[in-house]
């Protein structure tokens, strides 16, 4: 699992050190900080990040933030947000040209920037094709998942922590909440496992029980009633119930004796 990662685009070096200084204690890691359009889009396509904060206003640079959010997203969609000092309705008009989604001034509270990101997540993902909604969290643990196919953000108060589903290693149902189990971390959702499936639909993410689903991309070795599953620097075995063994088995690729 990783920290959701951020572009941040901004020419004013002081302002660019306060705010990444302010996301890295919120959880999120700065790809990098560019100074104008050219350094961005270099950063862009070497890092990828997860989202992008641009300044609109770039001093001496070949594109300004809007234009800049346009080559962005031409390149590979990923959600982006305005940071700026103007709030003239032009701005905010021609903002709204842009693939953007969401706006805040500089002069705002950094919680309301915290917010904005949560938000700007929450937006991109629920126009993707293969995204899913938002899950209640567990009590007190802040958390929500935003998913795509291969992968899922976890967010944790105004954090959003990237989970691979290739990291996955088994998910384990325990009443009204899954745990998922990685090499790195176990993490609670308050959503049931079905759901949890529905929501995360991989094709290596396979159910073998009543309340336990693997990821067969670590299977190693199964027999009769167990699957033993890649675990840190052994295995793990998951039973496998009768219901569900057909499915699980015809989903794996085995060779065949002629």
């Amino acid at each position: 699992m990783k920290a959701a990662s951020i572009l941040l685009v901004e020419d004013d070096h002081i302002i660019a050190a306060n705010l990444q200084e302010q996301l890295e204690q919120q959880g999120y890691h700065i790809t990098g900080h560019a100074t104008n359009s050219d350094e961005a889009l270099a950063l862009f396509r070497k890092e990828r990040p997860d989202i992008a904060l641009l300044d609109i206003e770039l001093n001496g640079s070949p594109l300004d933030g809007i234009e800049l959010s346009i080559a962005l997203h031409s390149i590979s969609p990923l959600p982006i947000l305005f940071l700026s000092s103007h709030d003239k309705r032009e701005f905010v008009e021609r903002a709204k040209q842009a693939p953007m989604v969401q706006y805040v001034l500089k002069s705002a509270p950094m919680e309301q920037l915290f917010i904005a990101l949560d938000t700007a997540f929450a937006t991109f993902y629920s126009r993707r094709p293969a995204i899913v909604t938002a899950v209640p969290a567990l009590s007190g643990s802040g958390c929500a998942l935003y998913a795509t196919q291969d992968f899922f953000f976890v967010r944790q108060d105004y954090r959003h922590v990237r989970v691979e589903v290739a990291d996955i290693r088994w998910i384990e149902a325990m009443e009204s909440a899954v745990k998922i189990v990685t090499d790195a971390k176990t993490i609670a959702f308050s959503v049931r496992l079905k759901s949890f499936l529905e929501q995360v639909p991989h094709s290596a993410l396979m159910r073998t029980h009543r309340s336990w689903a693997v990821n067969t991309r670590h299977v190693v070795a199964y027999h009769r009633g167990r699957v033993m599953v890649r675990y840190r620097e052994g295995t793990q075995e998951i039973p496998i119930s009768d219901k569900w063994r057909e499915a699980f088995l015809s989903g794996l690729p085995n060779l065949r004796a002629d």
